[in-house]
């Protein structure tokens, strides 16, 4: 069993108490954390403070040269094989997988890191004479970055590097159940050279380090991906202090499957789609609509297909796909779901329980029939491997189930006819729709959601820009 640290003004602290992790596949204790206080936190806030000073008017192609050299020691053989195996002790998922969020972090934070001399203003005419209007782009001060267990390394790169190269000074607290990978990571931000309080990392619960994070007057920004319902309450909090927040949410993903899609393009995207990180993702396939017309056919393709895949230990087999949710209470919640499903009258093609053999997290590909529009199932996000499939008859009958849903975060389409693909991709409610290809965001996209999957993003342009703000200048001569 390992024992970290925390990262407070570039030195590495201890705590009285400690969070234990637990390896989801089978339960055993692998690490412990700090549990820190409400005053180690207000200390890591207070050291980013001090420290945004110094580091918001360092010229950005420097701020971007500590980047690439945390990328560098990133990419080193031996930290993404340490670093990734972390991240399959602590949430489950393959180790191949684990490594290889390592290694796209690096390269996501390769991409944000060219925004350093991208950061524009604008002169605008005035409608005085001798006077010009210029508008400048500067940075908030001190951004908190929550992130989420499922991706403990791509998120924190998502999100801490733009920051970063805007020039904001950052305070990270991982989820209490991935908190080691992150706690590795403060190890290359201190070898990389950043500045004293530049880059911290505190690590502890939700109440006490989460709590005093999103309350603080010196924080200038909360950036967050995780559930609707933290978000929601994340939002509230820094509304007290008119902090600016970023919350990436929940997902209801729809897949459309057109009379004329192309079947084994369809069945392959959305298996892959729905079963990635045991469908631990905030953008998997949540829902299927197929019509009526290649339902059959569709059907037994993508069974054949879950039953294909195999489900195992991580760290004991190389080959697995799919590994076990991130916790026994999870796999039962998403059994609950499923058996909710039953009564109400779906049916269950595979999977359906829990692997009890492999142990209490592991839950199979489970693939559900017969469903219907107003099945709970069909409205509430399962964050497991489960999809239920529901048949339909027209383009606006589809349509209006597909937006029928809280959420707008991602959609899925499948057709050959453009009319169709112009048509839904005009009216999905949502802030992304992925045609003819399996779902996964680009580096120089936008990643965000609509209605209650969020407030604002990440990735692109428009996610870089998150983390500046305008002051604007009437420049009379």
């Amino acid at each position: 069993m390992q024992q970290h640290k925390a990262y407070i003004k570039g030195e590495f602290v201890e705590s009285s108490d400690f969070l234990k992790v637990k390896y989801p596949a089978t339960g055993k204790l692998v690490a412990k954390v700090p549990a820190l206080t409400k005053e180690d936190t207000e200390e890591a806030i207070e050291s980013a403070h001090v420290a945004f000073k110094e580091w918001k008017v360092t010229p950005s192609y420097k701020r971007a040269q500590h980047v690439i050299n945390l990328l560098t020691l990133m990419r080193k053989e031996e930290n993404l094989a340490e670093i990734g195996r972390a991240i399959t002790l602590e949430t489950g998922k393959p180790l191949d997988a684990a490594k290889s969020e390592v290694f796209y972090g690096a390269d996501l934070g390769e991409y944000q890191a060219q925004w350093a001399r991208r950061i524009e203003g604008s002169v605008v005419d005035s409608d005085s004479m001798n006077e010009k209007i210029l508008t400048y782009k500067e940075p908030l001060g001190v951004v908190v970055t929550i992130i989420p267990w499922n991706f403990p390394i791509y998120v924190l790169m998502r999100k801490v590097v733009p920051a970063l190269i805007a020039g904001n000074t950052v305070v990270i607290k991982p989820s209490i159940k991935s908190p080691v990978s992150a706690l590795m990571l403060a190890e290359l931000f201190h070898e990389a050279g950043f500045p004293k309080g530049v880059v911290n990392v505190v690590t502890g619960l939700d109440d006490v380090v989460g709590e005093t994070l999103t309350s603080s007057p010196k924080v200038n920004m909360v950036t967050f991906t995780g559930s609707t319902k933290v978000g929601r309450h994340i939002g509230e909090k820094c509304a007290g202090n008119m902090v600016r927040t970023s919350l990436e949410l929940g997902g209801k993903a729809p897949a459309i499957v057109m009379a004329d899609a192309d079947l084994e393009l369809a069945v392959s995207a959305i298996k892959n789609g729905r079963l990635a990180n045991s469908g631990q993702v905030c953008n998997n396939t949540e829902r299927v609509y197929v019509h009526k017309s290649v339902k059959e056919k569709f059907t037994a393709m993508l069974l054949e297909k879950f039953q294909e895949v195999k489900v195992g230990d991580g760290l004991e087999t190389p080959d697995i796909e799919m590994g076990p949710l991130i916790s026994a209470n999870d796999a039962k919640r998403v059994h609950s779901l499923v058996e909710g499903a039953v009564e109400e009258g779906a049916k269950v093609l595979c999977g359906g329980k829990i692997l009890e053999e492999l142990g209490e997290s592991f839950y199979p590909p489970t693939l559900l029939d017969n469903c219907h529009q107003e099945m709970n199932i069909v409205h509430e996000e399962v964050f497991g491997p489960v999809l239920p499939i529901v048949t339909f008859d027209t383009l606006d009958q589809v349509l209006e189930r597909a937006n029928d849903s809280q959420y707008g975060l991602t959609s899925n389409i499948y057709t050959n006819n453009y009319k169709h693909v112009m048509e839904l991709t005009s009216r999905l409610e949502c802030g992304e729709v992925y045609v003819n290809r399996q779902q996964g965001e680009a580096y120089q996209g936008y990643h965000g959601g609509w209605k209650q999957s969020g407030i604002g993003g990440d990735d692109g342009k428009h996610g870089f820009e998150e983390f500046l703000q305008i002051k604007t200048v009437y420049m009379k001569y």
